[in-house]
């Protein structure tokens, strides 16, 4: 709730709401270092993009280098925790399967858009560091659901780590075309991944 009008605006502090406002510094500098790069952002232009001052910016990221991590690692968690809940929901296997391989292309875009950032994260040591640690989650979280279905007769047979392994560099090959032609992966190449995937791990003469 805001309670301050302009007329005691220098009178009176504002109450912000500390998390919104943090995700809306994080939305402005996806799109400034989206548009412009790690080098050619600074929090001048990350301020200009949301319509504010630089000084707004420094109570939550003193640096271009901590709003830069703060992004790359809120990206992360996400990816990680889209895993961890549709892969441990309580359904069948394969229909766990099919929505967590519908939530991964459905955000495709959005991952495209922050792609060159996450390149730059790993340039880092600290970046590629998070970032081993982002896609083992999420292995992880894909190798028990494979687990789960082979236990059921529903899933091919094989080590479940490696499948997941697969599973996952071919949705990185999705997001990599993505990158280099935006669009390229539109229309029925998304659900014709989806299929193909789940086909594949799908035991023969599965029901």
């Amino acid at each position: 709730m805001f309670f301050v009008d302009s007329v005691v605006e220098n009178q009176v502090p504002k109450v912000v709401d500390i998390p919104a406002r943090r995700r809306d510094i994080l939305a402005a500098a996806a799109t400034t270092f989206a548009r412009h790069g790690y080098r050619g952002t600074s929090l001048d232009r990350v301020a200009a993009t949301m319509g504010v001052g630089k000084s707004s910016l420094y109570h939550y990221f003193p640096t271009k280098e901590a709003l830069f991590g703060a992004l790359a690692d809120e990206t992360l968690r996400r990816e990680a925790e889209l895993f961890d809940a549709l892969a441990a929901a309580g359904l069948p296997p394969v229909e766990r399967l099919r929505r967590l391989l519908d939530a991964i292309v459905g955000m495709l875009d959005e991952w495209a858009a922050v792609g060159p950032l996450l390149v730059d994260f790993l340039r880092e040591p600290r970046g590629r560091r998070r970032m081993r640690e982002t896609f083992a989650r999420a292995r992880a979280a894909l190798a028990r659901l494979i687990r789960d279905g082979q236990r059921t007769g529903g899933f091919r047979r094989g080590q479940p780590e490696a499948l997941a392994t697969v599973v996952l560099g071919c949705l990185d090959g999705l997001l990599l075309e993505e990158l280099i032609e935006p669009g390229i992966t539109g229309g029925t190449v998304r659900s014709a991944a989806r299929e193909m995937l789940v086909a594949a791990l799908r035991r023969e003469n599965a029901p």
